[in-house]
């Protein structure tokens, strides 16, 4: 992962009202803040962190630095923010809930601070989050792909969940120059006719690194040039650069393998469906990246048609922090879901073995 601490701004909106929302949505090594207009339904501004391992020790004291920056960044007054929501992992959201508190935030003392809800110790909020973004259908199945892959199965009668460790591919940390899909990360990849190689750098500015995604597309890309074979070995060189600066390597690339191999065991472990299917992740930050997965086999065929984006807890956290039915939706879902991680990891690691090649 990219080690060069990183903090970006962006303002979407010139004019908002005085009652804004905070939904902060934290990763073990990204933080994301959207300022989210209340009065006017509509996001204002987003501010991301990330380059850096986020631990229960340091949390706090980074997500205080963050909200400050972006209230001071975006001429917001601390008054202005009537709710902040929070979905991360189990660990560190359940020491924030112990330790946190609107004053601490730099936010006013009538502030309404709120954790969405984790399902179980596998299973943290920031799921708990993605999956109040979907349809009220009465079936739909779900994967969520970051250092945790979790999936999630609903019927008329229940809500099936499952989590699994991942490597970190999925996310950048395994990667040498790996970072989320933010500002200056490379996010697609591909060779054009003449061999010539073109990538493309979120923000169209200098690159600082490499998404999943782009990450993904290399590994097709390498594949297809017969530089990697199936066993995941680079054949004829060490790295595979992108550009002059960052690059892929063969440390990465088994990262990769690895991870594609989980996703695989994973999601196949899902029931076949006619539509309802949605993945969410960093390795869908472009529809290059999720075919890019669905070429690799990490994600079985008969899902080719699902629906992705590459971030859905942070509208889910806006849609609990806006509504009393999503909060009363969340707390039923939490009240419906049966975890059985347990019973499912003896066919997981068999999966997986035989997902391993690429």
């Amino acid at each position: 992962m990219m080690t060069n601490f990183t903090v970006l701004h962006e303002k979407y909106r010139s004019e908002r009202s005085a009652e804004l929302a905070l939904a902060c949505d934290i990763t073990p090594c990204s933080i994301s803040a959207v300022f989210y207009d209340l009065a006017l339904e509509r996001r204002y501004s987003r501010s991301a962190a990330f380059g850096k391992e986020f631990t229960v020790q340091t949390i706090l004291d980074e997500l205080a630095k963050l909200i400050i920056t972006a209230l001071r960044e975006y001429s917001i007054k601390p008054a202005a923010v009537r709710r902040a929501g929070f979905a991360a992992p189990v660990y560190i959201e359940t020491a924030l809930e112990h330790t946190v508190s609107s004053e601490k935030l730099g936010l006013s003392a009538e502030c309404e601070i709120m954790f969405v809800p984790y399902i179980s110790a596998g299973i943290s909020g920031r799921f708990t989050a993605s999956l109040l973004t979907f349809p009220n259908a009465e079936e739909w199945a779900s994967a969520d792909f970051g250092r945790t892959l979790c999936i999630a199965h609903k019927t008329a009668n229940e809500i099936r969940l499952a989590s699994f460790p991942l490597l970190g591919a999925f996310d950048g940390s395994a990667l040498e120059s790996g970072m989320p899909a933010e500002k200056g990360a490379i996010d697609s990849v591909h060779t054009d006719a003449d061999g010539t190689r073109v990538y493309e750098v979120v923000g169209d500015c200098d690159s600082v690194g490499i998404s999943p995604c782009g990450a993904l597309m290399c590994a097709v890309e390498m594949k297809r040039a017969g530089i990697l074979d199936n066993d995941g070995i680079m054949t004829d060189r060490d790295l595979y650069f992108i550009g002059e600066d960052y690059f892929i390597s063969q440390s990465d690339i088994r990262a990769i393998q690895a991870d594609k191999a989980f996703a695989a065991a994973a999601v196949g472990l899902l029931p076949q469906m006619n539509g309802n299917v949605f993945f969410s992740g960093e390795p869908f930050s472009t529809a290059g990246g999720f075919r890019a997965l669905l070429e690799l086999g990490g994600i079985p065929e008969r899902f080719g048609t699902a629906a992705f984006c590459r971030n859905s807890t942070e509208q889910g956290i806006i849609s609990y922090l806006e509504s009393e039915e999503v909060r009363a939706r969340a707390n039923e879902l939490i009240r419906s879901a049966i975890d059985i991680s347990p019973k499912k990891l003896p066919k997981y690691d068999k999966d997986y073995l035989k997902n391993l090649r690429l």
